[in-house]
């Protein structure tokens, strides 16, 4: 397994406004799925698993924001979250965050730049 400096993830163009793209990573030394999102403009990136239960955001179906495009929503249990902070705004998990990861937009790509994480093939 080699590691693939400098952790691109993918370019621009595969992330669309409300959009996301999902990705695998070491995280801490632990393979993890993770997602990109694009919320007004700016790319977050967060480990794909929901603080109500250890299940992906989208394992239900592949939509990862609520109807009105607010709110990141996990499809299991419609626990809802802010997609620029990543704080749950559903009260059975009032004060909980999903893991936010480092990322970066530059030059068409989107990098991870997060020093717990690193991208292997």
């Amino acid at each position: 397994m080699s590691v693939k400096q400098p952790f691109s993830i993918c370019p621009t163009q595969q992330l669309p406004e409300l959009g996301k793209y999902s990705f695998k990573l070491l995280y801490r030394g632990t393979p993890r799925d993770a997602i990109l999102v694009r919320f007004q403009g700016e790319v977050y990136g967060y480990l794909n698993q929901c603080v109500h239960m250890p299940k992906a955001l989208d394992c239900e179906n592949s939509n990862i924001f609520d109807e009105s495009g607010r709110y990141l929503q996990c499809s299991m249990h419609s626990i809802c979250y802010d997609p620029i902070s990543g704080e749950s705004l559903s009260e059975i998990c009032l004060g909980k965050k999903l893991t936010a990861l480092k990322v970066k937009e530059q030059d068409d790509w989107i990098y991870l730049v997060d020093k717990r994480a690193a991208i292997t093939d």
